[in-house]
């Protein structure tokens, strides 16, 4: 099949890393790969995919409504003559107002609790296509499809399910969950109000005040990030606290930690989270959104609420605990095959082969 993913960009985050392993192993499977990107921002997302000979169309947008792109993406669509066109994030409606009235199939994932992924003009946009012009919708999660249901009115099996997935020979396993001379948690993720960064380093900071030992790590940049370190100042953990910034790769990060928390206020199928398990790390993740379809909390993860005293009595207990660190690690180790690209690329081929007018 001949394949078009599009992006709005590849900054380095969740969706973006998810496309990545979604083209790379679909052309790894065979299948003829373009992926377009809307502004011209280059990364080590970018360059991984262009080094596996997959070719990326930047367009040049500027910022707000650009109809230039609606053309531009009409002549690469009209040449490349594709099977299907693959949207995420906002731009489905450029993309299908790119591709009317050409023979092509629609797919678009949708990342997000569907109350969250788009604005209210860009939910209603979207269900007119979902309800009318046979668009497939696809989840991350069970949760997820819930959620599309809810908000677009669309029953279950026009909703496919088709869970996130990584290169996991790319994750350093833990061979030890021995505790050093730092105990290190670490979090990866965007500074916005979402993923929780006050509550984590205000619990944090408690949590310093009976173990000196204890660093946390975030990566990752955003909009509140120099909030977050005026309030890491205020708390007195400065020292204790490493703002690392953005991390092309990640891998070395999971593997020397010691614990990883996402204590998100809402979430999809959080990449980072994958990786995580790929690593065998201990994980503490809010039970919210997609996660309590990754994780079942007390076996491969401890799942809370994000509250203040929850994320203390979590992280006091894999602190203290050795074997409690491995069961979890090696529990999330063993649960992560089932988040691999290949799996998922394969599930997505799929799709696309069996659309109908009728959906799949």
């Amino acid at each position: 099949m001949k394949i078009i993913q599009i992006m709005p960009d590849f900054g380095l985050a969740g969706a973006e890393t998810m496309v990545e392993n979604l083209s790379c192993s679909l052309a790894a499977e065979g299948h003829d790969v373009l992926v377009i990107s809307f502004f011209d921002l280059h990364t080590a997302i970018t360059e991984r995919i262009e080094n596996k000979g997959i070719k990326i169309e930047y367009l040049g947008k500027k910022r707000g409504f650009d109809p230039s792109i609606i053309s531009k993406m009409r002549r690469i669509i009209k040449a490349y003559q594709p099977d299907v066109i693959h949207t995420h994030r906002y731009v489905l409606p450029y993309a299908f107002l790119a591709s009317l009235g050409l023979e092509v199939k629609r797919v678009h994932t949708v990342h997000n609790v569907a109350q969250k992924e788009q604005t209210k003009a860009g939910k209603t946009i979207n269900g007119v296509l979902f309800q009318h012009f046979n668009v497939v919708p696809v989840a991350l999660s069970e949760e997820i499809q819930r959620t599309i249901q809810e908000v677009y009115g669309l029953p279950d099996n026009r909703i496919p399910v088709v869970f996130n997935g990584i290169d996991l020979s790319r994750c350093i396993v833990k061979e030890s969950y021995a505790r050093k001379d730092t105990f290190t948690v670490l979090h990866i993720g965007r500074f916005m109000d979402v993923k929780n960064h006050e509550l984590l380093l205000r619990s944090f900071a408690r949590f310093k005040e009976h173990h000196s030992d204890a660093r946390l790590q975030l990566l990752g940049d955003g909009e509140l990030k120099e909030n977050m370190m005026q309030l890491a100042g205020q708390l007195n953990i400065t020292d204790a606290v490493e703002f690392a910034g953005l991390q092309s790769n990640v891998y070395p990060w999971l593997h020397n930690a010691d614990v990883f928390i996402l204590p998100s206020k809402f979430e999809g199928m959080p990449m980072t989270l994958i990786e995580a398990m790929g690593t065998g790390l201990p994980i503490i993740a809010s039970d919210v959104g997609g996660i309590p379809d990754m994780l079942m909390d007390q076996k491969d993860a401890l799942l809370i609420a994000p509250k203040e005293e929850n994320i203390l009595v979590a992280l006091e207990s894999i602190y203290s605990d050795e074997e409690k660190r491995k069961r979890l690690g090696r529990n999330a180790w063993d649960k992560s095959a089932v988040f691999s690209a290949i799996t998922m690329a394969k599930k997505y081929a799929n799709i696309y082969e069996n659309i109908s007018e009728g959906g799949v």
